[in-house]
């Protein structure tokens, strides 16, 4: 093959890959998303920002303070303060480090009362530490206004049981009888 021969068959190359390059340009459907401008759909099953969901039958959160999710966190994130004890039991404080998060679900796996879930929002980058640190009032369905509700409900379940006599079978034993 002569040089001018070589050449000519360089150049129809440039075409070919030109021709390429534009049919990819013009004719193809776009995959790419204009984030953040048009948002991306999530799995259902996404391992997002964590929540606390809001029994409104109840009017109080979930969690009764077992800390069974913390014993089962691998690297320490949830630490809470629970508040009362028994079956009104509940907490005051709950708190996340998300900067040391695995998002590795076995919080959620460890609660037996459904009281800790992972939702879709992903957009949890920052360049600043303590933006990381996400409180009650960050974590639960309804924010403060869900914790307020949450605690006044569980302290009065608390003071009505603290009111309440304290009746043992061994004493109702005895009224029987006599």
């Amino acid at each position: 093959m002569s040089a001018l021969g070589a050449f000519g068959a360089g150049f129809a190359g440039v075409f070919r890959g030109l021709a390429v390059t534009l049919t990819n340009l013009l004719m193809k459907r776009k995959v790419t998303l204009q984030y953040p401008y048009v948002r991306p759909a999530v799995a259902p099953r996404y391992r997002g920002l964590f929540y606390l969901p809001f029994d409104d039958g109840a009017d109080r959160l979930r969690c009764v303070g077992c800390t069974l999710c913390a014993q089962a966190c691998p690297t320490k994130v949830i630490s809470m303060k629970k508040l009362g004890a028994g079956k009104h039991a509940g907490v005051s404080e709950f708190t996340m480090d998300l900067g040391r998060c695995m998002f590795c679900n076995l919080c959620i796996e460890a609660c037996p009362f459904d009281a800790i879930h992972m939702g879709s929002e992903f957009e949890l980058a920052s360049d600043n530490r303590a933006v990381s640190v996400f409180r009650i009032t960050d974590l639960a369905v309804g924010g403060a206004d869900a914790v307020k509700r949450n605690n006044g409900t569980i302290s009065a379940a608390l003071e009505s049981e603290r009111k309440a006599p304290n009746v043992s079978f061994g004493s109702a034993a005895k009224e029987d009888k006599s």
